[in-house]
């Protein structure tokens, strides 16, 4: 079994500045903002549109995507600093993306980072009504 070391919030942050602060890696950057943000593949992120509450819709899902961090939409600056033409050119970044992390220019792995969003979500989810009383129980 492969082992995953899962990424702090910080270190995210951190990552995330580092790339997109590089001319290179800018708009990769950006992709992977997106994948920390809303918690969805590239794949799945692909025909994303903006919502004015900073929730996404995509195509295959029947509720909007909210980020669970709502202020790493304005400090990634995801709606001012999406790369231009991005449609016609996803494919080509989020492959861009995965050949910089196999060359070790992009230091966490998009798995752990859904991953860290995973455990971020049931950390941040209240609990149903029945949950809490079965809990308490």
């Amino acid at each position: 079994m492969l082992h995953m070391h899962l990424p702090s919030d910080a270190r995210i942050v951190d990552e995330i500045f580092s790339l997109t602060g590089t001319p290179k890696c800018r708009d990769e950057g950006w992709l992977m903002a997106m994948v920390s943000t809303y918690g969805k593949t590239t794949r799945e992120l692909k025909e994303f549109t903006w919502n004015d509450d900073d929730s996404i819709s995509i195509p295959s899902k029947k509720r909007p995507v909210r980020p669970l961090h709502p202020q790493w939409v304005y400090l990634f600056q995801l709606k001012e600093k999406q790369p231009s033409k991005l449609k016609s050119r996803w494919s080509s970044l989020a492959k861009s993306l995965e050949k910089k992390q196999k060359d070790g220019l992009v230091n966490l792995s998009l798995d752990s980072l859904l991953l860290a969003y995973k455990i971020r979500k049931v950390y941040y989810t209240p609990l149903k009504q029945s949950e809490r009383s079965l809990v308490a129980a």
